[in-house]
């Protein structure tokens, strides 16, 4: 689907593409604001919009289509290209998350391990001088909302597209918001269950949150240069009244990648934390195992010098040596359980 905003003489139009053509070929096309909005498009409007209408770089182009052309490599990476008569620039909005749970084998048993993913998608925009082309396969609220915008604001598309451009990376950056607090509520789950059931499932989560965490982190990363060359006068294409609004943008892009590098800090911290809660029950099992080692050590010793096969021994043909054989073996288990716990050594068992 192709939506054609134009602006000229504070008149909002929306235009259908013989329309367009019509005016791409006036004298007076460069005095008008264009916004053309390509959603979930077919290859004959690819075509028609990018290669005949404006004849973007077929690099561009090729980026724009992986989705399409190669699902299975995922989105391109965001970046910004610079191609003098416009500017092309990738954006990967971030999806609310996806949970499943995937039962994994433990000790007999299949217990559920959550796994989470963090969805992405792909707009690709031109920036020209006059005219903003939008290009993305899924359907995106931000583009929809800040569309709205330009319609019942004639001013907004009048300012220029690289102000119109702005909104939307904005609105895009605004979806970090519910993502940020998830991560918050998912952190503090993690934590308690370590305490209270800290077993291979629960490894497996934070494992799972944690690759999540480092997918987020390259992301913000890579948007955070781009939003980092926009904001500093580095392309002529941007306006320098507008350089102020992308730096309040790339300054909202910075607290949120501080956000997921704490968040990457905090998840390497479960896994620490994981690893002392699970030594230190290992700890407490080979502590009681020494005990009872310890309280067996010299009953057999007793039971295997009194086990040897010698006739001449004390107590050997005594009426009572086998009741007190036990009665020794009795007090020396009763001493050493009475002495270990004076040293506090049976206060953790």
């Amino acid at each position: 689907m192709i939506t054609i905003i134009a602006v000229q003489n504070k008149e909002l139009k929306t235009l259908t593409m013989e329309e367009f053509r019509t005016a791409q070929a006036q004298l007076d096309f460069n005095e008008a604001q264009y916004w053309i909005d390509l959603e979930d498009p077919t290859e004959e409007e690819e075509q028609i919009v990018l290669r005949e209408l404006f004849c973007f770089h077929k690099l561009a182009i090729l980026d724009c289509q992986r989705e399409r052309l190669n699902p299975e490599r995922g989105d391109h990476p965001p970046k910004v290209e610079d191609y003098e008569r416009y500017l092309f620039v990738i954006f990967n909005p971030i999806d609310p998350p996806i949970e499943q749970l995937d039962y994994i084998p433990l000790k007999k048993q299949k217990k559920p391990a959550l796994y989470v993913e963090f969805p992405t998608r792909q707009i690709n925009a031109f920036l020209g001088k006059n005219y903003l082309v939008t290009h993305h396969y899924e359907p995106s609220a931000s583009i929809s909302h800040v569309r709205e915008l330009c319609g019942r604001n004639t001013h907004m598309l009048d300012r220029g597209p690289d102000y119109v451009f702005h909104l939307i990376v904005d609105e895009l950056l605004d979806n970090y918001g519910p993502l940020t607090e998830y991560l918050d509520d998912m952190l503090e789950d993690l934590e308690a269950n370590i305490f209270t059931d800290s077993q291979t499932v629960t490894l497996v989560s934070i494992l799972n949150i944690k690759k999540g965490i480092m997918r987020l982190k390259r992301i913000t990363h890579y948007q955070r240069e781009i939003l980092s060359r926009l904001s500093r006068g580095e392309f002529e294409l941007i306006s320098e009244r507008e350089i102020f609004y992308y730096r309040n943008v790339y300054d909202h892009i910075v607290r949120t990648s501080d956000i997921i590098d704490n968040y990457r800090e905090s998840i390497s911290g479960l896994v620490e934390l994981y690893m002392s809660v699970t030594s230190n029950k290992l700890n407490q099992v080979m502590k009681a195992l020494t005990v009872l080692s310890s309280i067996f050590l010299p009953l057999t010793f007793i039971a295997g010098v009194y086990g040897m096969n010698f006739e001449f021994m004390p107590e050997l043909h005594w009426k009572y040596g086998y009741l007190l054989v036990w009665i020794v073996m009795i007090c020396v288990g009763a001493f050493q359980v009475w002495f270990f716990r004076k040293k506090g050594w049976l206060l953790d068992l």
